[in-house]
């Protein structure tokens, strides 16, 4: 077959400028991982995010191979963000980080595929969890088994309801519940009274998964909102917001007057809920909240950007 020159002569400037042009991309995938891993209050994180989502396809490559050979910090950074806006890579690479020897790293994945709902990495979840000895990477390999949805994973969390420390015997109860067994009521009532802050903020936010045992754990949610001297009340509202929703077909309604009044931390939770619902109006009610210049409008601008939506989320 004849290939002219001219064609020929195309083709080659075609494959010089290949090179030079995908190693300028990767660079700025660099700079953009960097500015949203820094610790630098100063760097400009917003902006950094929207432009390395506005074109996913370019950034995305580089994302996932930071989240896998990165430091520490950027690591971390990618692999949560993977996991946020459901990258369709992102459970496969948090499993692969399962066993890292570096904690903070193990943490994370773990954490990952719980916001995920992951259950394709749960026998690598299993498996760490017979070894794992530190208590947050546990609680996180834990959580990430319970938001699995897959029910057998039960009888690999039970004897953790026996385990030395109260938070992870309160997340254990939590993984459970979500897994549908209530056995765990008792771990959370003794975690509401531990002197562990963290163990019993864990409890208190832990009663709204024990739709099972509905009016007992509404009732201790509602007694801790009404004592002047509890602690935890924004929990005790997601809580009770949380088993409310439970019963509901529609959820948009409560969850956007819940976003509008009340403690700030279930504002924050409702305003979450509703990005993550696929109900009709869901996103025009978030595009309208992102416009107040507050910070849950701006919390709402940023699950708009995650959702892939930077023009609204710019707004």
């Amino acid at each position: 077959m004849r290939v002219s020159l001219l064609t020929l002569f195309s083709c080659i400037l075609a494959l010089q400028a290949t090179a030079p042009c995908k190693a300028v991309a990767q660079e700025e995938s660099a700079r953009l991982i960097s500015q949203l891993a820094s610790r630098d209050r100063r760097a400009p994180k917003r902006e950094a995010l929207a432009l390395l989502l506005k074109n996913r396809k370019a950034h995305l490559p580089q994302v996932r191979k930071a989240a896998l050979e990165g430091d520490r910090e950027i690591r971390m950074m990618a692999l949560r963000l993977l996991a946020e806006i459901r990258d369709p890579q992102a459970a496969r690479i948090a499993g692969e980080s399962l066993g890292s020897d570096d904690v903070s790293i193990r943490r994370r994945a773990g954490s990952s595929l719980m916001i995920l709902e992951d259950s394709t990495q749960l026998p690598g979840v299993i498996a760490r969890l017979a070894i794992e000895d530190d208590t947050g990477a546990l609680k996180s390999l834990i959580a990430a088994a319970g938001s699995s949805g897959k029910v057998e994973a039960a009888g690999s969390l039970r004897p953790f309801l026996r385990h030395a420390n109260q938070s992870v015997r309160v997340n254990t109860a939590i993984a459970l519940a979500r897994l549908g067994s209530m056995e765990g009521l008792e771990a959370i009532r003794e975690g509401l009274e531990s002197a562990d802050q963290q163990a019993r903020r864990e409890a208190v936010y832990g009663l709204g998964f024990f739709d099972g045992r509905k009016e007992e754990a509404r009732a201790v949610a509602q007694e801790i909102i009404d004592n002047p001297a509890a602690t935890w009340k924004g929990e005790a509202g997601i809580s009770l917001l949380r088993l409310k929703l439970e019963d509901l077909p529609a959820k948009l309604k409560p969850l956007s007057e819940a976003a509008a009044a009340g403690h700030p931390r279930v504002q924050a939770w409702a305003i979450q809920e509703i990005a993550a619902l696929k109900e009709d109006g869901a996103e025009a009610w978030l595009r309208q909240r992102a416009l107040r210049n507050d910070a849950l409008g701006r919390f709402a601008a940023l699950k708009l950007l995650m959702k892939g939506a930077p023009e609204d989320a710019e707004k």
